[in-house]
């Protein structure tokens, strides 16, 4: 619709000045067209001889829609796209033709960038009533028609195609929300499908084949729930769970169990934890190594043994061959002690 009232209106002239380019939008101002493109600085006394050329560069093409004369500020808003060009000094004049760029060296004059221009870039006129050559056949058919309209009739016929275009850009509008909301619904439902890993409780063997098998284990020994409670514990298990997202956010695949500290007696003295709990070891079935976290028990200091494990800072040892035995899954609550006998 934009063609479409730009013959309306006879072909509306733009003012000449040169496209500014930028980072964000050389890609989609180049698209399709033809470019002479001048990459300078603020600073550069050249630049500025060069200048009043360029300006006037602008004006003659202002009106060849396949050619662009654009001008590009590198220590500005398009450093980036001066990098990529591979602008090394200024001012560089640069060329591109359906889409592959070429070094102009020739004359920084007017006449000399001119020739260069219609040579190499093939500007052609804008559809007009003074060079309907240049019209697609759509184009002319629409330039012809309103050729014939009376004054009135062709300000009417502006005024609503003026008033479709606002109505196209609200469609856009509202069609560019509904898609941002199916991205959202989409990101939902791909979420859906994924399985969510959590720090689970360390009841069997079983228990460390599907956690364990194949990659590092973090295994955490935590108090009795007769010595830390409720709370207690599930502060421990955040901060499990918080070692655990790190590790996934940096690409990591670590299992990560826990335990009730006397639950599994047997392997807590074969792996030396009689230092108490909360205790921290980190195993590698494959390997057949394990490791003992020495320091507190937060979050950076547990993933800092993680990550000096993985860089063999952390000393390891022969993994015992102690089986897990059967215990009572954690219902969440605080224990409630046995009644003792009279």
């Amino acid at each position: 619709m934009l063609g479409v009232l730009a013959v309306l209106l006879g072909c509306a002239r733009i003012d000449g000045l040169k496209m500014d380019l930028t980072d964000s939008n050389f890609r989609k101002a180049l698209e399709g067209k033809n470019a002479f493109v001048f990459f300078q600085a603020p600073w550069c006394g050249h630049c500025r001889k060069l200048q009043p050329e360029w300006d006037q560069m602008a004006k003659v093409f202002a009106d060849t829609p396949n050619v662009i004369i654009g001008q590009v500020d590198c220590t500005g808003s398009g450093q980036s796209f001066c990098g990529e060009n591979g602008v090394q000094g200024y001012p560089t004049l640069k060329l591109w033709k359906d889409g592959r760029m070429q070094d102009y060296n020739g004359g920084r004059d007017f006449n000399s960038m001119k020739r260069e221009v219609e040579r190499k870039l093939e500007p052609r006129p804008a559809c007009s009533l003074e060079s309907k050559d240049a019209c697609k056949a759509e184009d002319l058919a629409i330039l012809e028609e309103s050729e014939k309209m009376s004054k009135a009739e062709r300000a009417a016929k502006i005024k609503e195609v003026q008033q479709e275009i606002q109505d196209a850009k609200h469609q856009a509008a509202e069609m560019e929300k509904k898609a941002k909301k199916l991205a959202e619904s989409l990101d939902l439902i791909k979420a859906g499908g994924q399985t969510v890993e959590k720090v689970e409780q360390l009841l069997n063997n079983a228990d460390w084949r599907a956690h364990c098998e194949g990659r590092t284990c973090l295994v955490a020994f935590l108090p009795h729930i007769f010595d830390d409670g409720a709370a207690g514990r599930n502060e421990k298990l955040k901060v499990l769970d918080q070692v655990l997202k790190d590790t996934k956010k940096d690409g990591k695949s670590v299992g990560f169990l826990w335990s009730q500290g006397g639950d599994q007696f047997e392997l807590e003295e074969a792996l030396g934890l009689q230092f108490g709990f909360p205790a921290v070891i980190a195993v590698n079935f494959g390997k057949g190594r394990f490791g003992v976290h020495r320091g507190t028990f937060d979050k950076d200091s547990v993933s800092q043994f993680l990550t000096s494990l993985a860089r063999g800072g952390t000393p390891l040892a022969p993994w015992p061959a102690t089986a897990a035995v059967k215990a009572e899954p954690w219902d969440g609550k605080d224990g409630v002690p046995p009644e003792e006998d009279l």
